[in-house]
């Protein structure tokens, strides 16, 4: 799928699908690289000059602009139905991260017939503000206590599975703890981007704080009902 892209030629893969190899699309100019902004509120005080700034640690979506779109004629039913609802979004200059993201319908996809040889069209997508890593490898503890390195820019909410024995159970992150409570003789899944967690499609009350998992070396420790561990990463970029 991203064997096909080529950091000199302009192409992406939306949903699966080459934009180049399989739809024949030519794409007339670079696609830009876009970072996402802080959503930073800025608060004004009476009788005080300049302003605040307050920020919560979040980043908002963007439009990511393709340009200009070639297809041959007779490519134009199934262009259509490709560029329909939401997926992974991979671009040629940053072949090993996806974004996800959706066609922009802010106005309607206008397709210009071309002597009845080919179509143009111009293409926008609207993308979350994070990239990221395609097939990220999980990683596997068997020790209570690890560390482990993160590639990524920004904080990253995980998915932690934990093969745990019954009773409570302490996952400590980076100093944050979160406590697990009544558990079985299972597996549990933390997802701490949903916050929410399940064993044996059951919820799982819990208290203390949602951890995160940071740019650079990061240290995970777990109490004595585990057993072992799988972590997903989720490592972001921006």
């Amino acid at each position: 799928m991203t064997d096909f892209l080529n950091p000199d030629e302009p192409n992406f893969v939306f949903n699966g699908i080459n934009a180049l190899i399989d739809f024949e699309c030519i794409i007339e100019s670079e696609i830009q690289d876009v970072k996402a902004q802080p959503n930073i509120e800025e608060i004004t005080i009476l009788g005080r000059s300049g302003t605040l700034t307050e920020w919560y640690g979040d980043y908002s979506a963007y439009d990511l602009s393709i340009g200009t779109v070639t297809i041959p004629y007779h490519r134009l039913e199934e262009v259509k139905r490709w560029l329909s609802g939401s997926g992974k979004l991979i671009t040629h200059n940053d072949y090993d991260k996806y974004l996800e993201a959706i066609p922009k319908f802010s106005s309607p996809l206008e397709f210009e017939n071309e002597w009845g040889a080919f179509y143009k069209f111009e293409l926008t997508f609207r993308c979350q503000p994070f990239k990221r890593k395609i097939n990220e490898k999980r990683l596997t503890f068997k020790e209570r206590k690890n560390t482990f390195f993160n590639t990524g820019s920004v904080n990253s909410y995980p998915i932690i599975e934990v093969a745990t024995n019954t009773g409570n159970l302490e996952v400590t992150l980076n100093g944050t703890t979160l406590k697990l409570l009544n558990l079985s003789n299972a597996w549990v899944i933390i997802d701490c981007e949903k916050g929410e967690i399940t064993q044996l499609d059951n919820m799982v009350r819990s208290i203390g704080e949602w951890p995160e998992i940071i740019p650079g070396q990061n240290e995970i420790s777990f109490s004595d009902n585990f057993i072992e561990s799988i972590v997903l990463m989720r490592s972001s970029w921006l």
